[in-house]
């Protein structure tokens, strides 16, 4: 049986290897759109949305959401709702107190959520068929991210239009890098939302830089994409390749 790992534990662990970044539009990703009864939602991914002299990026992405969801065929008006959902934790204050402060100054432009993302040491495989089983059935009882309720909320947010419903909300998910905690969402919602394997989604993440993603987020995904094979509808159910 794998060892287990307290909540403190893990989170000491990826604390102690914090990177620092600046924004990078290369790293920016058109995700999904949803259209209801009100205005389209969309959701984007990308890395930290702060320049190296420290301010918020609005500009900059108010231009590029718009010119990529035209390169996915869909059309996003620049007079949007921005959701700044980020996945910094508590080392990363700093880089938050600039997404706060824009967010607080400009109510009308933007809010900020913080889901702090943390990832798993632990890979199913390290377990026997039968824990793994009941492990994945069992993930939101355990896991610290939590991502069958994660991707439930992202796709609440995403159906839901800005006010009265004739302004787009614009959800930016976002770390440090764009790679790894952004991975481990993206990834998921690939899965939860697109149908795509688990292996598929991992490569996606992976070309956003050349490196690999870190193992404890993939792990994270990969334990979600169980959860999705054992509880979910047989047109949902997650393979791995």
């Amino acid at each position: 049986m794998a060892p287990v790992v307290t909540a403190a534990v893990l989170l000491l662990l990826l604390l102690a290897a914090v990177c620092t970044a600046s924004f990078d539009a290369d790293r920016v990703r058109y995700i999904d759109h949803y259209q209801g009864k009100g205005a389209p939602g969309f959701l984007f991914r990308g890395n930290l949305p702060i320049d190296g002299n420290g301010t918020f990026v609005y500009s900059q992405l108010k231009a590029m959401f718009p010119a990529l969801a035209a390169k996915a065929n869909v059309t996003l008006s620049s007079d949007f709702f921005l959701t700044i959902l980020s996945f910094l934790n508590l080392s990363e204050y700093k880089d938050e107190e600039v997404e706060i402060k824009f967010a607080k100054q400009n109510p009308d432009l933007a809010e900020y959520i913080n889901w702090p993302i943390v990832g798993d040491l632990t890979h199913p495989d390290h377990y026997s068929e039968a824990e793994r089983r009941q492990k994945a059935i069992d993930l939101d009882s355990w896991q610290i991210d939590k991502l069958p309720s994660k991707m439930s909320q992202v796709t609440q947010l995403l159906r839901s239009p800005h006010g009265d419903g004739t302004r787009s909300r614009v959800i930016y998910m976002h770390c440090e890098a764009g790679m790894d905690r952004t991975g481990e969402m993206s990834g998921s919602y690939y899965m939860y939302a697109q149908n795509s394997t688990f292996y598929d989604a991992l490569a996606y993440d992976e070309t956003v830089e050349p490196r690999n993603i870190s193992i404890y987020s993939q792990n994270a995904f990969q334990w979600y994409c169980y959860n999705l094979f054992y509880t979910s509808q047989p047109w949902q159910r997650c393979r791995l390749e």
